[in-house]
């Protein structure tokens, strides 16, 4: 504000001095201040009164440009958080840990992915605007709300960036780099760097040409991410696969829990057959799918119900073993 103020406060006293507009314009252009910059100010001051030059109302856009600028930013952040949480969860997929056999966890994923076809598509379009008119006037790359934006994006990837190397270092003296680490310390890099090279404060569109526009090595970054995901963990159709799986298993863990108390059996001589559903204590908790779930007696106080799931690999198993597509729980009645 300090600086429009001194660029103000000079054309009023150029202007009071009797200089033209033209010689004004031209002795502010070769010091480096933009056309717009320029003509705006020239604006605020009236010089066609014998008391000399009068100000005109400014309207001001700060709070038109805070809001474009704010909605940007945001979008840049969710486009980049998200996609640096599909390209993690890739290597959790393909780089599983050690000792794990659980490869499938999606917990996250598909509301990454959400995020980033509601976003995405919108960060470009308001980048693609905010370039366009940068280029038609350098002035709004010097905006204060934008700088300030900027500088703020900038120390939170700095501080990862340094993180990031401080976390590497210390698993290398430690012992502990893997393949794994390394593949998300490099992604996580390469997320920080991308979002350094958009907020660089000198960043000009007009002036500097890139091999590779930041905004477009993101959305790069983000079709591959979520090309990924798609193929790691499917559409909507896998999800309505997985979400069945889930109530199966729900209605599995009910039966379990409410044949141990059943008290129309024998719990201490448990039944060779048994319709599950007859110890329910509560069927309206329970869906159509629980009439699949099959009983078998083990011994006299241990039996196992087991259901056939659509997607075994997205079936968590705790207390639950999986064969084929056969997922089976155990208990025992004492």
């Amino acid at each position: 504000m300090s600086t429009h103020n001194d660029l103000s406060d000079y054309i009023r006293n150029a202007l009071k001095a009797g200089q033209s507009r033209d010689i004004i314009r031209a002795t502010l252009l070769a010091e480096n201040w933009t056309k717009t910059e320029v003509e705006i100010a020239l604006a605020q001051w009236s010089d066609t009164t014998l008391v000399g030059p009068v100000p005109r109302p400014v309207r001001s856009t700060a709070a038109k440009d805070a809001f474009f600028y704010v909605l940007l930013f945001v979008g840049f952040g969710m486009v980049a958080g998200n996609t640096l949480a599909m390209l993690l969860a890739q290597v959790n997929f393909w780089i599983p840990e050690a000792g794990r056999t659980d490869r499938y966890a999606v917990s996250g994923i598909r509301w990454s992915m959400a995020a980033i076809i509601v976003f995405a598509p919108a960060f470009w379009y308001m980048n693609r605007v905010d370039n366009r008119a940068t280029m038609a006037d350098s002035s709004r790359s010097h905006n204060t709300i934008r700088r300030w934006l900027s500088s703020l994006a900038m120390l939170i990837a700095v501080i990862t960036l340094m993180g990031d190397a401080l976390y590497l270092i210390y698993k290398f003296l430690d012992g502990h780099v893997t393949a794994r680490f390394l593949a998300k310390s490099a992604i996580v890099a390469l997320i920080a760097g991308v979002v350094l090279s958009y907020f660089r404060q000198e960043r000009t569109q007009s002036t500097k040409v890139w091999l590779l526009p930041p905004a477009i090595a993101l959305l790069g970054l983000t079709a591959l991410g979520l090309g990924l995901s798609l193929s790691t963990i499917g559409g909507p159709f896998q999800g309505k696969k997985e979400q069945r799986d889930r109530w199966r298993i729900s209605d599995l863990r009910s039966l379990a829990g409410d044949i141990r108390n059943c008290e129309t059996i024998d719990r201490n001589n448990l039944p060779e057959t048994l319709d599950p559903l007859t110890c329910s204590d509560n069927p309206g908790h329970l869906t159509a799918l629980a009439t699949e779930i099959t009983y078998t007696r083990i011994d006299t106080s241990e039996f196992e119900l087991c259901i056939d799931v659509e997607f075994p690999l997205a079936i968590s198993t705790y207390n639950i073993r999986v064969r084929d597509n056969t997922a089976c729980l155990r208990r025992e009645t004492n």
